[in-house]
């Protein structure tokens, strides 16, 4: 027995709509699977900063340092173009102490106003030389310095550093290989007034 044409035709539109029906669920099923993870590439993000590269601690272009023989923290200027290290020292007195040459200086806190006589033996003496001025000859003492929580015995050379900013410059002889200085920071070991004068 043959069907008419119009229930034929009729019988493929619904078949057809079916068949739609199903490739459809199929395709939205497919897209609520969690997709697999995508390998990493070249162009993944970067990760947030850290606080040390290869060891190293990354500091700002000020930061904290206490001396540790005076118990004193000041506000350090830190550049990586000084070879030492050098310490604001008023009152400056050499000594001999047991054959050996010996300075004696009083550090200045600006901001409190306090003052702490420190000794050293003088290790060495510096000649600083600039255009247009006299030579200075600076007397050199080791000294423990603490810059975050790293503790660090270095040379500091000594002289009146009341005309500048900051009472302690931190050179190359205490950063290398302890340190990386990042120019867009401040005190990041330890927050710390402006105010140093």
């Amino acid at each position: 027995m043959r069907l008419p044409e119009k229930t034929v035709r009729g019988l493929m539109l619904v078949n057809l709509v079916v068949m739609l029906s199903l490739i459809l669920a199929c395709a939205s099923q497919q897209k609520a699977q969690p997709e697999p993870a995508q390998p990493a590439t070249a162009q993944a993000p970067a990760p947030p900063p850290t606080k040390e590269i290869q060891g190293m601690r990354i500091i700002g272009e000020v930061e904290p340092v206490t001396i540790v023989k005076a118990g004193m923290t000041l506000p350090a200027r830190i550049d990586t173009g000084a070879t030492t290290s050098s310490l604001d020292a008023r009152d400056i007195q050499k000594f001999e102490r047991d054959g050996k040459k010996w300075v004696r200086f009083t550090l200045l806190d600006r901001r409190s106003g306090k003052k702490v006589q420190v000794e050293g033996r003088l290790t060495r003496t510096v000649e600083i030389t600039r255009h247009g001025t006299d030579p200075q000859y600076r007397p050199v003492i080791k000294l423990k310095a603490a810059l975050g929580k790293v503790e660090l015995y270095r040379e500091f050379s000594l002289t009146d550093r009341s005309g500048f900013t900051y009472p302690v410059l931190i050179g190359r002889n205490f950063l290398g290989g302890e340190f990386i200085v990042d120019v867009t920071r401040k005190y990041t070991t330890t927050p710390m007034s402006e105010d140093t004068k």
